[in-house]
């Protein structure tokens, strides 16, 4: 026979079941041919008889019974291959399976999978810490119905009630269209994702969202309240507008306030480093005593021109455009960062510029000094260097250029956004920063009106520039130098009362005054100055008072204490971190004289000696 086919397919196309089936139905059909065979041979010898046809009737049936056994040989082969073909599929059904059940445990999502006839058939372990008052109750061969109301007896749903839960679920699962959230009675959220199979089931994978969700109502809460806000906003426009001006004078004020706390230290600093540089030092101690100066007054530029920023936010300031030199820019980011570049084997050099640009020098040093520590924080034993070149209008172009790993064409913008870093294996180990450098950058750049350019090539370096319009050099600002000291001490044996409630302050400017071989006591408040005068042979010469004390007293209406007290009006100096005119207008309305903070030593004898003479 060529081959064993079934309904029109040869049996090497049908599964192992059916093609054991086949086989066993052809053995069977080729045993009862033989018996037939077999009984038309007895048959013929009977009615026959003779030897002639017996011996030929044996060739014939010798014949058949060969060819009947080779067929049969074959079909028994045939069984024994598709036997082992069963074994093997079965054997690779199995490791399937197992490794189906690993990948379903191995997912995040709980998983599920019911038949056509919607009964349970495979779920995960995720699936069952859903349910866990019930998860050892559910087994495959569960109906999905006979699950869900088991879930709702359960309590394990804490809305909306039970028995609409179950509805709702049984709803949904009728028509699978959209998810299905479940809110636990453990407070999680739950999301159901389902699926008809090719066979009529349906597979189901079960999210955990409660973080989304949680998320999800804080902002419709936030969104809520927005509304609520804009409706009262609508009917009281006048009362929000009132509120708004407020709100705009209380955020200068706590910018002030701000101010004060971050100056205050550095005030400190800045006195006890001035009184360390009036004592005679050697020329090693002379030099680094110059140098902290500097690096300090590099900080105080630096919190002034953030400070200065805020302010501008609020309304409160705007630039001040000056015209100056370069140097007063350049020189100063030389030494500070000479150490920082020299720790990190990088080769810095800043060339010297005599131009003269109209520019606020605060702001615009705040611009270099970023392009200058983005350099020196990115760049690796590399070379980092700071010039100035004309432009073509001939406005002055301040660069820096760094050979470090440059920046992709379309990173670019986004390094001005807030909170944007580029991630370079040369900023591991140091200080990333916070992302917001390049971002203040740009929005000083645009408040001056001063055009910000970057070039750079992956591999190869940046060049950050800013453009800054030329100023006159008769109307320059030559920088004070600190090692000018007068030549005669004018303020020798002058009486100061200090009135200043940080320890700190008070120490700094004590060690100030006293190197000008002045007369100094100190008082941490106004009862304490009190207190002082009247044990003094006589009033002090001078009062040098802090604006904001504590428990809210303020410095111009404890001067007036004081000077009650000695019956005459004292000279007295305002130190603050409170730039707004309206404090100033205060303190020449109380007939005194106003310092900012940090306090410069020079511009402080300056004013004591003209107080004093």
């Amino acid at each position: 026979m060529a081959g064993i086919t079934t309904r029109g397919r040869t049996a090497g196309t049908l599964d192992p079941a059916d093609r054991i089936a086949d086989l066993e139905r052809e053995n069977a059909k080729l045993q009862r041919i033989n018996k037939v065979l077999m009984d038309r041979v007895e048959r013929s010898m009977d009615f026959q008889g003779g030897a002639f046809s017996l011996f030929q009737t044996a060739i014939v049936l010798e014949q058949k019974i060969r060819e009947r056994t080779l067929e049969l040989e074959r079909a028994l082969h045939k069984l024994e291959d598709s036997n082992r073909d069963l074994a093997r599929a079965k054997e690779l059904a199995d490791t399937m399976r197992t490794r189906l059940f690993e990948a379903i445990e191995s997912v995040n999502e709980g998983f599920a999978l019911f038949d056509s006839s919607d009964r349970l058939v495979l779920c995960n372990r995720k699936y069952l810490s859903y349910w866990p008052t019930v998860a050892g109750r559910i087994q495959a061969g569960i109906r999905f119905n006979d699950l869900v109301a088991m879930v709702a007896a359960a309590g394990a749903v804490s809305e909306p009630p039970p028995d609409v839960w179950l509805r709702e679920r049984m709803e949904h699962r009728h028509d699978l269209k959209g998810v299905f959230l479940n809110r636990l009675s453990d407070g999680r959220w739950i999301q159901v994702n389902e699926r008809r199979t090719r066979d009529g089931g349906i597979v189901g994978v079960y999210t955990d969202i409660t973080v989304i969700k949680h998320e999800e109502e804080r902002r419709r809460e936030s969104e809520q309240a927005e509304k609520s806000a804009l409706m009262m906003l609508n009917d009281q426009l006048q009362q929000a507008k009132s509120q708004a001006d407020q709100a705009n004078l209380s955020k200068t004020r706590f910018i002030a306030a701000a101010s004060h706390d971050l100056l205050q230290p550095l005030n400190a600093a800045r006195l006890f480093v001035s009184a360390l540089a009036d004592l005679e030092q050697p020329d090693a101690n002379a030099e680094l005593v110059e140098n902290i100066d500097v690096a300090l007054a590099s900080v105080e530029d630096l919190l002034s021109a953030l400070l200065d920023i805020s302010k501008l936010d609020a309304g409160a300031v705007t630039p001040e455009l000056t015209d100056f030199p370069l140097r007063g820019i350049l020189a100063p980011l030389a030494t500070e960062y000479a150490a920082v570049a020299a720790e990190r084997g990088i080769d810095l050099k800043v060339v010297g510029s005599g131009a003269v640009v109209r520019s606020d020098m605060r702001l615009l040093r705040r611009i270099v000094q970023n392009f200058l520590s983005n350099a020196l924080r990115y760049v690796q034993g590399g070379r980092v260097v700071v010039g100035c070149r004309r432009a073509g209008d001939g406005s002055i172009r301040i660069e820096v250029w760094d050979n470090g790993p440059g920046i992709p064409r379309d990173k670019i913008a986004e390094i001005f956004q807030e909170f944007r870093r580029l991630d370079t294996p040369v900023t591991k180990g140091r200080d990333r920063g916070m992302g917001l450098g390049l971002a203040i950058v740009d929005r000083v750049a645009r408040m001056l009106e001063h055009p910000i350019t970057v070039r750079s090539e992956p591999g190869r370096g940046s060049v950050f520039a800013v453009t800054v319009p030329r100023g006159t050099e008769r109307r320059a600002v030559r920088p004070a130098s600190i090692a000018a000291r007068p030549m005669t001490n004018r303020l020798a044996g002058t009486s100061v009362l200090v009135l200043d409630n940080e320890p700190a302050v008070v120490a700094g400017m004590e060690a100030l005054l006293r190197g000008w071989a002045c007369d100094v006591v100190s008082a941490n408040n106004g009862d304490e100055a009190l207190a002082l005068l009247s044990g003094m042979p006589q009033p002090p010469d001078l009062l040098i008072a802090d604006y904001h004390l504590d428990d809210g007293a303020l410095g111009v209406n404890e001067v007036a204490r004081l000077r009650a007290a000695c019956g005459r009006i004292l000279p007295a100096v305002i130190v603050t971190a409170n730039r707004t005119p309206e404090l100033a207008d205060e303190a020449k309305a109380a007939g005194c004289l106003v310092l900012n903070k940090p306090v410069k030593p020079a511009q402080l004898r300056a004013v004591m000696s003209g107080l004093v003479g």
